[in-house]
């Protein structure tokens, strides 16, 4: 692929280079927030009734019909901050098993030293992981893009195992979801564009706040690629029709 790419932390955006001018693309992630998620509505509630109930077993009698009011209207914003707060936990798990694989790469082929011991539960968790698997770490927070796609992404690793290469996304949250799969879908579609060697699958890792560990793995490709373009289909369909409305 011959098109010059860039990324900019600022803003998060990927783009291309196309006729001299700078074109943003779209991101994985922003595709695939047209998938509806029942369970985080869910959750949000859960987060504002729980707010509501801690604020208000503080409060004096004489302090309920002054405080009342301010309580209900921070509920409403109860779960972005608990999300915040989740997800720069998420951040600083994700640095560090980062950092841990980088270092790997330059220093020891790809391949964790055994000895290697750390104070979080869920990097140690990804480091037994990869010794039991015998994993040898290829690549670390990849760029990747697609020109016919017009999208692009950063992949969090790709690893051999068994001589057969795998994308693998770390997650931090409370499990595994059929669009982790999607996403790394996603992934692989532009890492072909890019003439990258075939993988076997993906693979999900879920080093959980909790401290628990869970992974999984799929190596329905096609179907995960069907499932990553329908929703492309659909966020494209529905920027088309916004532009309509506005």
């Amino acid at each position: 692929m011959s098109k010059e790419y860039r990324f900019s932390e600022k803003g998060h955006v990927h783009e291309i280079l196309v006729d001299g001018e700078w074109k943003a693309l779209t991101g994985v992630t922003t595709v695939l927030s047209v998938l509806a998620k029942p369970a985080l509505i869910q959750w949000s509630a859960n987060m504002a009734v729980s707010y509501i109930q801690e604020a208000l077993s503080k409060l004096n009698n004489w302090e309920y019909k002054e405080k009342l009011p301010s309580i209900l209207e921070e509920a409403k914003t109860a779960h972005r901050r608990k999300k915040e707060e989740a997800g720069q936990a998420g951040t600083d798990i994700h640095s560090e098993v980062e950092k841990l694989v980088v270092g790997v790469i330059g220093a020891w082929g790809g391949i964790v030293d055994p000895d290697s011991k750390s104070e979080l539960p869920q990097v140690q968790h990804f480091i037994d992981w990869a010794i039991k698997n015998k994993v040898t770490f290829k690549e670390s927070e990849k760029h990747v893009f697609s020109e016919k796609l017009w999208l692009g992404g950063i992949l969090d690793l790709i690893v051999e195992m068994d001589g057969e290469l795998w994308i693998a996304d770390i997650k931090t949250g409370s499990g595994i979801y059929p669009e982790h799969f999607a996403q790394m879908a996603g992934y692989e579609l532009m890492l072909r564009e890019m003439d990258y060697p075939t993988l076997k699958g993906s693979i999900v890792l879920n080093l959980k706040k909790t401290g628990e560990f869970e992974e999984k793995r799929s190596v329905s490709n096609e179907d995960a690629q069907k499932f990553f373009l329908a929703c492309v289909d659909v966020y494209r369909l529905q920027e088309k029709f916004n532009q309509i409305i506005k």
